[in-house]
């Protein structure tokens, strides 16, 4: 089996995979710096034994990080406790031709999605991930990556309009809004936000098949997809497990 693992910003997200692409095992928990390799190794024997897996039944691991200082743990306890193989997905590993200036600058989860996209549809895409920050990844109908957008998250504008406004409280996104005029404090921020982002989205989406100058298909993933797609009318589908998909198609070519 391979246990594939996106380190975000905000969260760290493992799918377990068996040898015919079933998702086995989904988890996720905070992303921060452990003590030690031994102590994030413990952390994950934990999550693997709540679907009645043991260490010993992992083939290898395959690593989509944008969090740097947290890749040495991850590559300890695949190498030197479990002594598998560790695949780093980056601009070097990740196979898809591109039309980047500077290819080496590329996150390592854009490229995933792109290559995940691209295997699941074949098809020009524009892929919106919706984590910490908002990307748009364009694909060409031949597979080259030709790049994107990149906007703020959702919970980024969140968190600094309740730390820059004194009057303004914190809300619960995940009842949206009924109207886009809101009558009170709280329906009026759950407009702006919802509303406002899925505008951001739809206008995004626009100018890049304008310079794409084809018609691709939207799909969206990240955790908080669900937010934004169902006002959208650009977004035809989410995809929640996209780039640990992508982890999976990359260890399969590796």
């Amino acid at each position: 089996m391979l246990l594939t693992v996106d380190i975000g910003n905000t969260s760290t997200v493992c799918g377990v995979f068996e040898k015919n692409g079933f998702l086995r095992a989904l988890f996720r928990f905070k992303t921060q710096i452990p003590a030690s390799s031994e102590e994030l190794l413990v952390l994950l024997k934990n999550f693997l034994e709540l679907f009645e897996l043991k260490l010993k039944d992992l083939e290898g691991i395959a690593i989509s990080c944008v969090v740097p200082p947290l890749l040495k743990y991850w590559q300890e306890v695949g190498k030197k406790w479990l002594e598998k193989e560790v695949l780093v997905a980056d601009a070097t590993t990740v196979n898809i031709p591109t039309q980047l200036l500077y290819p080496l600058e590329a996150g390592a989860d854009r490229l995933v999605n792109a290559l995940a996209g691209w295997e699941k549809y074949r098809t020009s895409l524009i892929i919106v991930d919706f984590g910490t920050a908002i990307t748009f990844d364009c694909v060409s109908k031949e597979g080259v990556y030709l790049g994107g957008a990149i906007a703020p998250g959702i919970y980024i504008a969140t968190e600094a309009l309740f730390k820059r406004t004194a009057k303004l409280p914190k809300i619960d996104l995940s009842i949206p809004p009924s109207k886009a005029i809101g009558r009170d404090t709280i329906s009026a921020l759950k407009s702006g936000l919802i509303f406002g982002f899925t505008g951001l989205t739809d206008y995004l989406i626009e100018k890049l098949e304008e310079e794409m100058n084809t018609c691709p298909k939207i799909i969206a993933t990240g955790g908080l997809a669900y937010l934004i797609a169902p006002f959208s009318r650009k977004i035809e589908k989410i995809e929640p497990y996209l780039i640990l998909e992508g982890l999976y198609f990359l260890w399969k070519k590796r």
